[in-house]
């Protein structure tokens, strides 16, 4: 670090996609307050201005040229200050892979009201853009769908990626500062090669003479993410030993099936790569970093209090997760333009207790309304669980039972026939039409009449195994937990009663597992005598997690249970219940063959699932990408369970 670093501040913004009006107005407030604090810099996060996650909304040339024109305001006020911002940028001179004008995801650079140039690039672009260099093709990331990578433009030009790195000089009153910047997966370069070797753009930016490197980042929260970016740029700063400069936004967007949530983390870090500053997490930041005598500080202003940004203890994986639940629920305000108000269907049972939780805390009381919809088989335990519950977060209670639409639509649908066949009303159809009378009728028919939003209540290990009606509890405006599994719901419980509300909400029979999770569809789903879900929780939450987020196949399952480190792969140690649940391997095979067909045969129930709050290494969704597939069986899972149990 050398003296002439000048005061850079970093915009930790929530960036509203759709939106680059109220997105400039947020930037030009964060630019003031930057000029204020005395900073030569200033630098946003990745599409700051349009949105990173708009879909194929990228292919409407309007909102293009209108999104990139916003980049003129942001120069018009860069006057005594350098801002460095994301934006889309077009080359109107060639075509996108998607047949229209070409797409840049760039960072733009404008000083004292002009975009800064850069006259040494191999080719032209326009100026004050540099382009990403990395297009991240996994999970819900789509940029090569849209935009035009720098490394594409450097094969067509027949150009290294190490000649576009001509860093912006800015002129400060310490002097000229050389400026290199990125975009977001730039700094993740370990998995891209070019004809040098991994295509490392940071040590390309150090070799080219840059004082520093600012990183705009537009990446969604996963747990222990910022602990792997951390090391990843320590050791790319172990061969780039230049001041690195991280920003990311802060709220949520979606991709029509997904909510992401933006937990920022902007951080800065000193030429060691340890950090300097790091601003709090979830809520706007501006975060000011001081240049001094080989040293690099950090402080963060969140509204109109400064305080040391790195202060604080670290958050659990179970409180990050309640922050990222609040952060998604509250994106359904923005989209939908105005405060909404809220109805859940109460059961009684701890997932619809906890959603009921989050929505009174995300949005107050006086926007949460609950209704309990009862049959016969709902137990009094339950019915008084939704009332207390309601009772303590002081919600609007509704009791409304449907028994008598149950018995009049039961005996309608048993008394219809077609002149071919009588078919055959079966437990499973009589247990899916409460279901139905709940989500499509009653829960449906109030929300339109009150004019409220009502919540999907599944968790991930029922949507995973298709324990779910359609067009009955497959519903609602967003699945808040569904990318939880039940014993993380259960954890998420004794959370918000030990932590947040500092007493019992959540009834203690539904925390404690006294009262069993059931769907009450049945005499056969008796909570009074213990019946509930057929599914085995804890063991099969730990088994999906291995299948969905790591894509483990059956086949692996197989081995590890061969092996005898089943339990230990899947972090899941309960042998007691295990060994109650297998006694011999013909068990254990037959449960885990109807898991992985439940996961297959309800695929159709995911894909007409409302919009999930990603919380995972995996969420169903645009995330994890399902088709419809007929059944298969690998020959190597024939021959391993033939050599399993002897057939």
């Amino acid at each position: 670090m050398t003296a002439d670093i000048p005061i850079v501040a970093l915009a930790q913004m929530e960036v509203r996609a759709g939106r680059p009006d109220l997105n400039v107005r947020s930037m030009l407030g964060f630019i003031e307050r930057a000029r204020e604090a005395g900073a030569s810099i200033v630098a946003f996060p990745e599409m700051c201005i349009p949105g990173y996650i708009l879909g194929d909304a990228w292919e409407i040339d309007a909102l293009v040229e209108d999104c990139e024109g916003w980049s003129a305001d942001i120069r018009d006020a860069s006057d005594g200050i350098a801002v460095v911002f994301g934006n889309v940028a077009l080359d109107r001179g060639a075509i996108g892979e998607d047949g229209r004008i070409r797409k840049l995801n760039a960072a733009w650079v404008c000083h004292d009201g002009r975009f800064v140039k850069r006259p040494g690039l191999p080719v032209p672009l326009p100026h004050g853009v540099h382009p990403k260099t990395l297009h991240p093709n996994y999970r819900f990331f789509d940029d090569d769908r849209h935009f035009h990578s720098l490394r594409k433009i450097a094969a067509e030009t027949g150009t290294r990626i190490r000649d576009w790195m001509v860093p912006y000089e800015i002129r400060t009153g310490g002097g000229v500062v050389r400026l290199g910047v990125q975009l977001c997966e730039d700094i993740w370069h370990q998995d891209y090669r070019d004809r040098d070797g991994p295509l490392d753009t940071l040590r390309a930016w150090h070799r080219a003479g840059a004082d520093l490197v600012v990183n705009l980042s537009a990446s969604p929260w996963t747990w222990q993410k910022n602990d792997k970016r951390n090391r990843v740029v320590r050791e790319a700063m172990a061969r780039a030993p230049v001041p690195f400069f991280y920003v990311n936004k802060v709220g949520a967007q979606n991709n029509g099936k997904n909510i992401l949530v933006f937990d920022g983390d902007t951080c800065g870090y000193r030429t060691d790569g340890s950090i300097a500053g790091r601003a709090p997490p979830w809520r706007e930041t501006l975060l000011v970093f001081d240049g001094c005598s080989g040293t690099l500080a950090g402080r963060a202003s969140a509204d109109s209090a400064s305080h040391r940004a790195d202060a604080g203890a670290t958050p659990t994986e179970i409180e990050t997760i309640h922050d990222a639940i609040m952060i998604g629920l509250r994106h359904l305000d923005h989209v939908r333009g105005h405060d909404n108000r809220y109805l859940i269907g109460v059961s009684g049972g701890i997932d619809s207790s906890v959603i009921a939780c989050m929505l009174r805390i995300a949005f107050g009381p006086e926007r949460v309304f609950a209704v309990n919809m009862p049959t016969r088989f709902n137990a009094d335990v339950t019915r008084e669980n939704a009332r207390a519950l309601c009772g303590a977060l002081g919600v609007d209670y509704l009791s409304c039972p449907i028994e008598d639409l149950y018995c009049a639509l039961s005996a309608r649908i048993r008394d219809v026939e077609f002149t071919r066949e009588s078919g055959d009303y079966t437990r499973l159809v009589d247990e899916n039409l409460q279901a139905r009378i709940r989500g499509s009728d009653l829960l449906a028919g109030i929300a339109a009449k009150f004019g409220l939003v009502f919540t999907n209540n599944g968790n991930k290990t029922e949507v995973a195994l298709g324990y779910a009606t359609l067009y009955g509890d497959v519903n609602g405006a967003v699945a808040p937990i569904a990318d939880l599994y039940k014993t993380q719901v259960f954890d998420l419980a004794r959370h918000l009663n030990e932590a947040v509300f500092g007493r019992e909400v959540i009834p203690r029979n539904l925390v404690d597992g006294v009262t069993v999770p059931s769907a009450e569809l049945s005499n056969a789903q008796d909570v009074t005598r213990g019946l509930g879900d057929p599914i085995k929780y804890g063991y099969h939450d730990a088994l999906l997690r291995q299948m969905i987020e790591y894509r483990r196949h059956p086949l692996d399952i197989l081995a590890w249970y061969r092996s005898g480190e089943l339990l230990e792969r899947i972090g899941w140690d309960d042998t007691v219940r295990f060994r109650h649940w297998f006694p011999e391997p013909r068990a254990f095979v037959e449960d885990l063959e109807w898991v992985e067909r439940q996961v297959r045969v309800n695929c159709f129930k995911r894909i007409q699932a409302p919009p999930i709050i990603v919380l995972s290494k995996r969420a169903f969704g645009f995330d994890l990408r399902e088709s419809q597939l007929p059944e298969y069986s690998l020959r190597a899972w024939g021959r391993a369970k033939w050599a399993l149990l002897g057939e």
